[in-house]
């Protein structure tokens, strides 16, 4: 009883001692497997592998008909709140750059989907190829020009500017 109880006691320990679980965890597998003890061994692992997949497919299932797709992400102390529907998020860099931030990111990989389906569409291959789709005509001298009266007169100059001496401020 001279030590204090963080030194022997797994209760008042602050982190995980020996990264040990509690047993509630199995507890909860066996019960759920008890099918699949009394199979052979390599069927017993077919039946887990089953059970762990059916489990997953679920779980995303339920995860994708959210309505609202709100996430907390912490960092440093800080949470941000990363909304997926309206790609949204708390350090405003989601919204400004149309394209995810970390913590976009975070969540994203979270749920397994794919980055890409958040990006704006200017980011895409395919704006992208539309935008070099076309071609550039070389063009002439200056000289060989034929520009209309009408718009010749239109055409403005830059301003007279004295350009200063010296390191621009």
């Amino acid at each position: 009883m001279e030590e204090p109880p963080e030194r022997w006691s797994r209760l008042w320990f602050p982190r995980r001692r020996y990264d040990m679980l509690t047993k509630n965890m199995v507890e909860s597998m066996n019960s759920v497997l008890l099918k699949g003890r009394k199979m052979p061994i390599l069927r017993m692992l077919d039946f887990i592998q089953e059970k762990l997949g059916e489990w997953f497919y679920e779980w995303r299932k339920k995860v994708f008909n959210l309505d609202s797709i709100l996430f907390r992400i912490s960092s440093e102390g800080i949470k941000f709140i990363v909304d997926l529907k309206k790609r949204t998020c708390d350090c405003l860099q989601f919204q400004l750059d149309e394209l995810p931030c970390p913590y976009a990111i975070a969540t994203i990989n979270n749920r397994y989907l794919q980055k890409s389906d958040y990006c704006s569409n200017w980011y895409s291959k395919k704006t992208w190829l539309k935008t070099y789709e076309g071609h550039v005509n070389t063009v002439e001298d200056k000289k060989l020009w034929d520009i209309p009266q009408n718009v010749q007169s239109e055409i403005t100059k830059p301003p007279d500017i004295e350009i200063l001496q010296g390191r621009r401020q």
